[in-house]
């Protein structure tokens, strides 16, 4: 009997004890089991401990960065286009439907970029104004409506990654034109004008001046007013100077002609092309790429505007042969001067022989029509 109030006395103090230690805990036995949730919502609970408050630093950030502006948003996403789309610049230069994207709508909270792929996908990016966040919207054709997708990204992280080309601005009718970017103002005005008279009649000595919103002309001018000068004043006669002009996209051609006051014995021709985007004078070459031509193209058509020169086949003098075969060996640019003419066309100064002994010299002519003009 004494040994049985033993063991139970004994086994009293251990529940006693056990009862003791729970009341001082704040810990359960459950916090010696697997992390799991206390209900069944598909979430395991966080590693950290309750008491633990985590700020990501974005959200830190974003209560000190002032709001995007609509420009800085379009800076970032299209920068992310180019991470994201490796090829996107071949896309944009050869691809018959390229990439087109542009704000759409925009508010104190949210930008809105529309963009459409080169499949015809048709996507809208929400760009918190604030933190730069932003989320994703898909268009479907089936339910004519947009749908959420999982693509996610932060535009700040992108505004300063790479130099982005002009954006293409998205119209509420869904149709896409490209921003468009203000074309220089070109303009030909006389820097010299002069008149004299000569046999009763008045002649005019003019010499061209070229300026271009934006570019320096100066060193263009000055050579023409330098070389047109010296034909004014060289030589015992007289000299007329007149000039037309032709302005394309890219090119600005002077053609010059230079002729005797009291002789038809001379006329001479200057070409002069100056660049639209640089302001300076361009190459031959140049201006026959600026044409849409090559090379290649336009000398077999100077060729054939040789052949046609002087009655061409129907002149079968061995005079006439003669011309044509000293013509044939100057298509050079050491002997042709391209220029772009009044119709648009790509015309051309070339060195030639006249048929009948009357010598040689400089006249203009068509490589499109493939004759003088």
């Amino acid at each position: 009997m004494r040994v049985e109030k033993k063991r139970f006395g004994t086994v009293m103090s251990l529940i006693l004890c056990v009862v003791m230690l729970c009341s001082c805990s704040n810990f359960s036995f459950d916090m010696f089991s697997p992390s799991k949730p206390t209900q069944d919502t598909g979430y395991s609970l966080p590693e950290t401990s309750p008491t633990t408050e985590t700020t990501s630093l974005s959200d830190l950030e974003s209560d000190v960065l002032d709001p995007l502006t609509d420009e800085q948003a379009m800076q970032g996403f299209t920068n992310y286009l180019y991470f994201k789309i490796k090829n996107l610049q071949k896309i944009l230069d050869e691809d018959k439907t390229p990439c087109t994207w542009g704000i759409s709508s925009s508010d104190k909270k949210t930008i809105v970029i529309m963009f459409k792929s080169n499949t015809g996908a048709l996507l809208r990016y929400y760009i918190d104004r604030k933190t730069g966040k932003t989320y994703t919207t898909m268009y479907v054709v089936e339910t004519n409506s947009y749908i959420r997708t999982r693509e996610t990204l932060n535009v700040r992280e992108y505004i300063d990654r790479k130099p982005t080309p002009t954006p293409v601005v998205i119209k509420p009718s869904g149709k896409t034109t490209s921003t468009p970017t203000p074309k220089p103002k070109v303009k030909v005005t006389t820097a010299v004008s002069k008149t004299s008279s000569f046999g009763g009649s008045k002649h005019a000595y003019k010499i061209p001046k070229v300026s271009i919103s934006g570019k320096n002309t100066s060193s263009a001018n000055n050579k023409m007013k330098k070389e047109l000068s010296k034909f004014a004043t060289s030589g015992a006669h007289a000299r007329e100077i007149t000039y037309t002009y032709h302005v394309t996209g890219k090119v600005v051609s002077i053609l010059v002609h230079i002729s005797n006051h009291d002789t038809d014995s001379y006329d001479n021709y200057k070409a002069y092309n100056i660049s639209i985007k640089t302001g300076k004078l361009m190459s031959d070459k140049a201006v026959v790429k600026a044409a849409g031509s090559s090379t290649r193209r336009f000398f077999a058509k100077v060729k054939t505007t040789y052949k046609n020169f002087g009655g061409g086949s129907s002149a079968p003098s061995a005079d006439a042969k003669k011309c044509r075969k000293k013509n044939l060996k100057r298509v050079s640019y050491k002997y042709i001067d391209p220029y772009i003419g009044k119709s648009g066309h790509l015309c051309f100064i070339g060195y030639v022989d006249f048929y009948g002994g009357s010598g040689s010299g400089r006249r203009i002519f068509d490589s499109v029509k493939k004759k003088s003009i």
